[in-house]
């Protein structure tokens, strides 16, 4: 494995659609990366996106402080991508958003090894409201900064790119429904390629940044329905877009919720219901990682024309 002379061994939890890209990017950097995760058999696809060894997959619970303190013992860089939509069983946004960090701030405020630890949170994060998405996101950010002096937190705003949790379920939901029903229809956002998020982690890493805050935007605004309206012209159709009040929404996602993976809950309208998911400028961004942000449009065609009538032959 050819590692660079500043190479970090980096620990990752949560290794789903974000950390993949993370993972791919520090990997061709030259980083050593040990990633937890529930169940290694099903993540094997990871070890391929570095050298032979230079990716290790590490089996424990996050629950588990005993298993969490061994994997940090040898990592210079930590990093928390865990979050959940939406709850079930003791996954509760409690225990993932909040308990979790403040698990790991603990072992790392006294093994003393680890020189950076990246948190991921989300953009919109405040103070009272009434989704426990946002407070809980929002209680870990002050919980870390209050503890730690080696956080870097990163705010991302709606993450595109293939495999994405977004624009890929909007496209498989107008393939089956000729009428989009969308709550929060004008809510603005400003959608951040995973790419990108992948070079701002490592431009952190390279550059040792400390104590800060970066709000992960792309170039431009969007509402709700503009995005439906990109998505639905990119796969060549012409569904109807409804916008829901937010009283019949909560109505539905009193139901929708009960499924095993729910379209919509409650606390997802609360979050749409909070206001927008777009940069303050109250935090540093991609620009001051000297990194210019890529546009849903010049991405989402690469992996969205799939589904078209015809697919990738549609013209």
């Amino acid at each position: 494995m050819l590692q660079e002379f500043n190479s970090k061994t980096v620990g990752i939890f949560g290794a789903g659609f974000i950390g993949e890209n993370i993972i791919k990017k520090l990997a061709k950097k030259g980083h050593k990366i040990k990633v937890a995760t529930r169940n290694p058999y099903l993540k094997q696809n990871l070890k391929l996106l570095g050298e032979m060894g230079q990716i290790e997959l590490i089996k424990l619970s996050i629950f588990d402080r005993d298993k969490v303190s061994k994997f940090l013992e040898d990592v210079d860089v930590c990093i928390n991508l865990v979050g959940i939509l939406y709850e079930k069983s003791k996954n509760s946004f409690e225990n993932i958003h909040y308990k979790f960090p403040e698990l790991l701030t603990s072992i790392i405020n006294e093994k003393k090894n680890v020189e950076q630890f990246i948190h991921f949170s989300s953009l919109g994060v405040k103070d009272n409201t009434d989704s426990k998405y946002i407070q809980t996101k929002f209680d870990a950010e002050n919980l870390i900064k209050n503890k730690i002096q080696n956080y870097v937190i990163l705010k991302p705003s709606v993450v595109f790119g293939p495999d994405d949790n977004f624009f890929n379920t909007f496209a498989k939901l107008a393939k089956i429904f000729p009428v989009l029903p969308i709550v929060g229809s004008k809510v603005k956002f400003q959608p951040c390629y995973v790419g990108d998020i992948g070079d701002a982690v490592n431009a952190i890493i390279k550059n040792r940044i400390k104590k800060d805050f970066y709000e992960l935007g792309g170039p431009k605004q969007y509402t709700l329905e503009d995005l439906i309206g990109i998505m639905l012209k990119e796969i060549r159709r012409s569904n109807m877009i409804l916008p829901m009040p937010y009283s019949l929404s909560k109505f539905q996602a009193f139901f929708l919720q009960l499924a095993p993976k729910p379209l919509l809950t409650i606390d997802q309208v609360k979050i749409l219901e909070s206001g927008d998911n777009i940069i303050t400028n109250n935090y540093k961004t991609f620009v001051d990682l000297k990194i210019t942000p890529r546009s849903i449009e010049s991405i989402i065609p690469s992996y969205l024309k799939v589904y078209r009538p015809a697919g990738q032959f549609t013209k």
